[in-house]
């Protein structure tokens, strides 16, 4: 859906923006900002070789500072790591990594294609083979200053931040100085983020179901919760089989692959080592202080960024983003069982399965930290909207990211906010509940580095089918060196920095070009991606980025994940889309590494595009369009086809390589129910142009735009089977699921765009 501009629709709004304007017009609390700017300029001397930028100056870490690094070695109680001396197999890697510091013996620098890295992160792949005390080596992202794309081929303007260059200040501990330190905080991060284990975190729990700052535990369920689940899935008299299969399927989230306990009726989970269940990856059950399990089911942040396919040799792909889950499915089930944190399902997390709303941080930065924002910053949150919906980025190419999120909002050494979902839940509210907010925080400053640190090690899976290497060749050529803008393309779109290709945005990854200077001004820049493209050239739905307004980004400034400390230093690491940080760049979308890029179908920052070939042919691309689901299971006889069945992840059965995504049936505007949020001609979509918005939802388009929460609770409640399988529809009509964008691809050929996506299954 096009973005509905307020200068196009003042009449509309403008009476409801004064009142809320002359309610909050009070004197601002906070100070004047500074105007410090970052810009892409050529460096003053006549060289166009960018030099790295100099290390920074180390902080001696005093007894106290140190406490929370010598935490990673104790592991918050749990045994850690006996050491890896380097001698023998590494147990840290199930194979050998390649990347800039693991080159195999057998390496090309002149190839089209090589073995991929496949993501990750080169600093944890150079500790392969190594000992615990071996120095680790420089980031590749911290290269990332400006100047160092300056007349090169591929173009970076979104640069790196250090959030730790006073660790007393942030009050976290900074990066890891060595091999045995970073592998402390890997395992550490594991605990937290796989299910079952000891030291497991949950959603707003923390890792403790019965703390005060976590509310007694009110976001988790118990085991009977849980179990009572089908009682809301209509016309079951009895618990059916198979039912942790169905609570994976119709909740979206693949059974784990590991153990993943919980107690059945009459169980007791520490007679029985958390019982004889299985849960899917989006659920763990907790553990106590002393190990010792809990019976308290928490929600994962799998939930969000893990999906599956279904394959010989394959099965969950952690950190792919998840294209599967309904959370507020979940939640509308969880309401009648007693799960009190079900009322969260008024505030919608998502209008339909496979998205989620979980970067709407416009709320967490309405509670300020350390200093106040100003009033006008307060009607700027209200005005702010809502980011809606959104198709979450693979957490393997984080490793190659200087900032993150769709629009580049923060840096990527700001790990507390990768953490705020794990946060006991009053550590949320800034500082307004004193020590109850401070403790979640606390949790926050401690549990954010060894979680990021897990997040930046997880790889690509290998594209499972066959490829055909010389197009593969040719495809690599078009993807680094073809000018899309080129004289004989005529490419109606503006141009973009960089030489016009692909790689221009999305970073070089054959060695041909990986070890051309005419492209990376350092090879270990291999598959880094930090171009935050103007909306202008991307063109894709604006939503995500104007909801993130001026007001919001300046808010978050003195909001606890904004890093306050570091504010008006060079290593500033609040909201990074903020005027007096971005200076001229404009806003728009950060065009993410594509590592396991067949794996992370759909496409664009809300998913509204179901494969890679209409990404590059948008003449193509589907307005209202469903993934196919799996095949049903049996039901009960009493109750025969009353089950709802997730997407199919079966690669053979559901994946099109052609077109290099999941399988998809094109929805026609045709009238359906009086309930249907979907399609429902003259209001969700026109009959008669299927790619005209209608009337109705301009205007709404309008009070999403400007009204904070309204888009979460305009959505009529799912209460059918027949809703819960239209929530399975996209309509790239609606608010924030506009389909447009890319639209510079159009100057492609079909064999070249064949040439590419062949290419990019081999990354």
């Amino acid at each position: 859906m096009k973005k509905i501009t307020l200068q196009t629709m003042i009449p509309r709004w403008k009476a409801l923006t004064m009142l809320v304007t002359a309610i909050a017009a009070t004197p601002g609390c906070g100070g004047g900002e500074s105007a410090s700017t970052a810009t892409d300029s050529p460096p003053a001397s006549s060289t166009t070789q960018a030099l790295p930028p100099s290390s920074q100056d180390k902080v001696t870490l005093t007894p106290e500072q140190a406490a929370p690094r010598n935490a990673y070695s104790a592991g918050e109680g749990k045994t850690s790591s006996s050491g890896y001396d380097g001698s023998g197999s590494d147990p840290y890697h199930d194979e050998p990594p390649v990347n800039v510091y693991n080159r195999p013996a057998n390496y090309d620098p002149y190839a089209l294609l090589g073995e991929s890295s496949r993501g990750g992160w080169a600093v944890w792949d150079f500790c392969y083979g190594k000992p615990d005390e071996a120095v680790l080596p420089q980031d590749p992202r911290s290269m990332i200053q400006p100047g160092i794309s300056y007349g090169k081929a591929v173009h970076f303007n979104a640069h790196w931040k250090n959030c730790h260059v006073d660790p007393e200040a942030v009050q976290e501990v900074g990066n890891a100085e060595t091999c045995g330190e970073l592998r402390e905080r890997f395992e550490w991060g594991g605990r937290l983020l796989t299910g079952g284990s000891e030291g497991v975190g949950a959603l707003f729990a923390g890792t403790d179901p019965y703390t005060l700052e976590g509310a007694m535990g009110i976001s988790t369920l118990t085991a009977g919760q849980y179990r009572r689940l089908w009682k809301s899935w209509g016309r079951y008299i009895a618990q059916p089989n198979n039912y942790d299969q169905r609570v994976a399927e119709r909740y979206g989230s693949p059974i784990s692959d590991t153990r993943n306990p919980y107690p059945l009726a009459g169980e007791d989970p520490n007679k029985t080592d958390g019982g004889s269940g299985q849960l899917p990856l989006m659920f763990t059950q907790m553990r106590l202080k002393d190990g010792s399990w809990s019976g308290r089911i928490g929600i994962t942040c799998h939930a969000c960024h893990s999906g599956n396919v279904e394959h010989e040799g394959m099965g969950n792909t952690l950190g792919s983003g998840s294209p599967l889950a309904d959370l507020d499915l979940f939640l509308r089930d969880a309401l009648p069982q007693g799960y009190l944190a079900s009322v969260a399902t008024l505030a919608n997390l998502s209008h339909g399965r496979g998205t989620n709303n979980a970067s709407d941080v416009n709320l967490a930065f309405f509670f300020p930290d350390e200093g106040f924002y100003s009033a006008r910053d307060f009607v700027g949150l209200l005005n702010s909207g809502s980011t809606a919906s959104m198709d979450t980025p693979a957490w393997w190419n984080l490793g190659h990211r200087p900032v993150k999120f769709a629009d580049g909002m923060f840096p990527a050494d700001a790990p507390r906010i990768d953490q705020v979902f794990y946060t006991p839940i009053f550590g949320l509210f800034g500082s307004v509940l004193g020590p109850l907010s401070e403790a979640g925080q606390d949790y926050m400053r401690k549990a954010g580095p060894p979680i990021n640190a897990w997040i930046e090690t997880l790889k690509a899976p290998k594209y499972p089918a066959q490829i055909n290497t010389a197009l593969a060749e040719q495809g690599a050529i078009l993807f680094h060196e073809l000018d899309m803008w080129g004289p004989d393309r005529s490419n109606p779109v503006d141009r973009p920095q960089g030489n016009g290709s692909c790689a221009s945005c999305h970073g070089a990854y054959s060695p041909r070009y990986v070890n051309d200077p005419n492209f990376l001004a350092d090879p270990a820049l291999e598959g880094v991606a930090s171009y935050i493209v103007p909306q202008r050239i991307i063109g894709t739905d604006a939503v995500r980025w104007e909801t993130n307004n001026e007001s919001m980004q300046r808010a978050g400034t003195v909001n606890f994940f904004g890093y306050p400390p570091t504010k008006g230093t060079e290593n500033d690491c609040g909201p990074q889309n903020q005027e007096r940080l971005r200076g001229d760049r404009e806003l728009g979308y950060l065009a993410p590494p594509l590592y396991g890029a067949w794996a992370t179908a759909p496409y664009l920052h809300n998913g509204a595009i179901p494969d890679m070939w209409s990404l590059l042919k948008p003449e193509d691309r589907p307005t209202i369009w469903r993934r196919v689901s799996a095949p049903k299971m049996k039901n009960p006889w009493y109750n025969n086809g009353n089950v709802v069945m997730g997407f199919d992840t079966n690669f053979e059965r559901a994946y099109d390589k052609n077109k290099m995504g999941w399988k998809y049936d094109e929805i026609q505007c045709e009238w359906r129910t009086w309930w249907n949020p979907a399609v429902t001609p003259g209001y969700t979509c026109d009959p008669n142009d299927e790619r005209n918005t209608p009337l109705a939802q301009e205007i709404l388009g309008v009070l999403f735009d400007n009204l904070i929460l309204v888009w979460n609770i305009w959505a009529p409640p799912t209460i059918t089977n027949a809703q819960v399988e239209d929530r399975k529809i996209y309509n790239t009509i609606l608010y924030s699921q506009g389909n447009e964008g890319h639209e510079f691809n159009s100057v492609l050929t079909d064999q070249e765009r064949l040439a590419i996506m062949e290419y990019l299954k081999t990354l």
